[in-house]
Order: C-alpha cells, then sequence, then structure tokens
C-alpha cells in the first residue's frame, strides 16, 4: 500500500513538474530570425570639370546640409569618378585645380568653385560641371537651400536656351573646347574671351544673378561680341521673366507701356544687332508715348549698352510675350 502511495505521489510531482516546464516535454523556445542589415546601396558618379578641362580639382559630393558623401580629383582632362553610399539629391562642388585658358592659352587657376546637381540613387550618373552649369546652380538656389535636381534641371534648361544651347543637357554634354568643338564648347571659349576682354573674374559671371535689365543688356552685348571673336555662329537675345525696379523716382500710376528698342550697338570693332522689348509698369494711364519722362527715365536707366549705340524706339500700350517687366514705384 505504502508504495502504491509513493508511486502515485511520484506521478504527481512530475506532472506538476511537466506543467511548469510547458506541459509538452519541449521547453525549447526558438529565437527570433535577426533581420539581415540591408546592404548600401552604392551610385558611381563620373563626369568632368571644364573650363578649359580642370586638372587636379578636388570634387566633392554633398548633401544640401553640406555634409560630404564622396571625393575625388580630377586627372589632365578634367575627368572624376567617385563612389557613394548617400542617396537622394546632391550637390557636385569643384574646386581648386588649373586649366588652360582658351582665351589667352595660360594655365589658369580656377578661382571659384562650378556645381552641378545629379541623383545618386544606385548604378552610375553623370555630372559635368562648367559655368554655365554654376550659373544654373546660383539662379535656381538664389533663395532656398532646398536644392533639388527637379530645380535644377529646370533652370539649367532655360541656362542653355539663354546660350544658344536648347536641347542640350548641360549636366551630362561634355564641352569640346579643343579640336573639332561643339556648341557647349563654343559657349565655354566664348566665356573665356568675355571675361579676359572684360577683365571680369569668373565669379563675378557664376555666383552673382542679374539685378536688371540694364546689366543683362550689357552682357548681352559683350557676349555676342566674344561669340563673334572665337568664330561660333551662335548669336543669343537674352531675355527675363520680370524685374522689379525701385528708387527710379517715378511711377505709381496704373497705366502699362511696351517699348520695342530696335537698332545695334558697335563696340570693340564688333557690331551687334539689338531686338529687346520692355514691358514698364506704374506710369500715368494714357501716357505710353515717347514724351513720357518716367518712360524716358526708366529706359534710360536699363539700356546699360556698351559702344556706340544705333537704337530705335516704339511704343504700344500691349507688351509683347517676354519682355523685361520694369515696375516703377
Amino acid at each position: 500500500m505504502r508504495s502504491i502511495l509513493q508511486a502515485g505521489l511520484t506521478g504527481i510531482a512530475a506532472a506538476a513538474l511537466l506543467a511548469a516546464c510547458g506541459g509538452d516535454g519541449d521547453s525549447t523556445t526558438a529565437a527570433p530570425t535577426p533581420t539581415p542589415t540591408p546592404t548600401p546601396v552604392e551610385t558611381t558618379i563620373s563626369g568632368s570639370a571644364v573650363k578649359g578641362p580642370v586638372n587636379g580639382a578636388t570634387v566633392t559630393a554633398k548633401k544640401a546640409d553640406g555634409s560630404a558623401c564622396g571625393s575625388a580629383t580630377t586627372n589632365a582632362q578634367g575627368q572624376y569618378s567617385l563612389k557613394t553610399t548617400c542617396t537622394g539629391d546632391l550637390i557636385i562642388e569643384v574646386s581648386g585645380g588649373n586649366y588652360t585658358d582658351e582665351a589667352t592659352g595660360l594655365t589658369t587657376a580656377l578661382s571659384t568653385p562650378m556645381r552641378v546637381v545629379v541623383a545618386a540613387n544606385g548604378g552610375t550618373v553623370t555630372g559635368i560641371a562648367t559655368p554655365l552649369t554654376t550659373m544654373a546652380y546660383t539662379y535656381a538656389f538664389q533663395s532656398s537651400n532646398a536644392v533639388t535636381q527637379a530645380a535644377f534641371d529646370a533652370q539649367a534648361q532655360k541656362i542653355a536656351s539663354q546660350f544658344g544651347l536648347s536641347g542640350v543637357n548641360l549636366a551630362t554634354t561634355l564641352p569640346q573646347v579643343t579640336g573639332t568643338t561643339n556648341a557647349y564648347g563654343d559657349s565655354m571659349r566664348a566665356i573665356s574671351r568675355y571675361l579676359a576682354t572684360n577683365n571680369k573674374t569668373l565669379g563675378s559671371l557664376t555666383n552673382e544673378v542679374f539685378k536688371n535689365a540694364g546689366d543683362l543688356t550689357t552682357f548681352n552685348t559683350l557676349y555676342n561680341n566674344a561669340l563673334i571673336a572665337v568664330g561660333s555662329p551662335i548669336r543669343v537675345n537674352f531675355s527675363a521673366s520680370g524685374f522689379n525696379i525701385s528708387g527710379t523716382g517715378a511711377g505709381g500710376g496704373t497705366g502699362t507701356c511696351g517699348v520695342r528698342v530696335t537698332g545695334s550697338v558697335t563696340a570693340n570693332g564688333f557690331t551687334v544687332p539689338l531686338d529687346l522689348n520692355y514691358c514698364v509698369n506704374g506710369i500715368a494711364a494714357g501716357s505710353c508715348e515717347s514724351g513720357n519722362s518716367s518712360l524716358s527715365q526708366a529706359l534710360a536707366g536699363q539700356q546699360g549698352v556698351v559702344g556706340a549705340a544705333n537704337l530705335q524706339y516704339s511704343y504700344s500700350a500691349s507688351c509683347a510675350a517676354g519682355a523685361f517687366t520694369i515696375t516703377l514705384q
């Protein structure tokens, strides 16, 4: 009897032990499968720095906040290649190095950085940095730190069109500046000629925006002279969507006047035709005519031509599409 009781107690104890351990005899819980670490997306960014080909320049890929994402050094042909695991829209900045100036033939230090914007999302992308891509960068982001490739591309298309390069992707097309040149290369050569002839720095062109129509008209004339000097068939007629000119001492009216300026300007032995349209707002209603002193004052401040000018003015109550807009205040 005692042995039967002991056996029963032993069985009860064993059952309790099994219950405490899960009850089915399998006390091992499988460890969760670790989540694999994602492999970083790597992008190869290749391209060139051209203001003449820039040799020995430092090329840095960086985010809009300035954090670096990789760097490389250009070779004698201005070429570079770097790898980055940063993703998204990146600024490619070229600084330092030397190039052979197309206008003077002298070895010249790159005096100001050149920039282009690319999208890094894996694979291989191209980023060509030139004075024109730098102008596009300056105009696209002059009042914003939100750097995007979409905004850059939109402005680069406008700059290309202004410089007679419609259809040319400034960020992916290589300018051919020696031998058999292409239109993009002719533009680089003309920029060098413009800078040398007019004692300008590269930064004065690429890092500053035209503040009024007069500045743009002056550049229009001088740059066309440079195109002629380098033998390019391209001729440009710069335009802008609008300017707000303050401090003219005139304005406050409700009238509008379209003024077309035609003729030619001769400077440095070259004659360049002009055909510009202005849209002047803020004059007195019904006063769109040559005798309006407010008009005369506004246009005198905007012509900005250099050299001997032979200009004619015509006036209209309506403004031409794409005219320079001058708002008198």
